[in-house]
């Protein structure tokens, strides 16, 4: 259920709970991969984030025709993640599909959720497609979003 108004949140992308390592993520690996897929990217490393021992990285990418889109990715001792904010299923699907078709050693070890879909009590984590063009991953993330919105 798209609309004209599309919502803009905060998309989280992670390797399974169950296999929280499975990226072997290193933030600098992460950084010099962004700049070579993304022309114009910008990254920064951040050092620690948050509460407990992490090393991050902001990044920010050129999504959608002129839109760009910030995110950041985390390399705690107990596993990695990455977060796209402020996007549109459109515009985060563009790095969710880089990260799964390039960047991570596995297509099934992705999962995402959004800060839209916690904020209405929903905690679920849900895989993205394994395979298949961006239009398959814009559906799953809208679908993620749709599910949110019948809460």
């Amino acid at each position: 259920m798209t609309s004209d108004n599309p919502i803009r949140t905060r998309f989280s992308f992670a390797p399974p709970v169950d296999d929280a390592l499975a990226w072997n993520l290193r933030l600098d690996v992460l950084a010099q991969a962004i700049e070579e897929a993304f022309p114009g990217a910008w990254t920064k490393a951040e050092g620690r984030l948050g509460p407990r021992p992490s090393e991050a990285l902001s990044f920010e990418i050129q999504a959608v025709g002129d839109a760009w889109v910030e995110g950041t990715a985390t390399s705690p001792i107990e596993g990695a993640g990455a977060v796209v904010v402020d996007a549109t299923v459109q515009e985060a699907s563009v790095f969710a599909r880089w990260l799964r078709d390039s960047f991570i050693p596995s297509p099934d070890l992705i999962e995402f959720s959004s800060e839209f879909a916690m904020n209405r009590g929903d905690f679920s984590t849900w895989q993205l497609p394994r395979t298949g063009p961006a239009e398959d991953i814009v559906a799953a993330l809208q679908a993620h979003i749709d599910a949110a919105l019948r809460l």
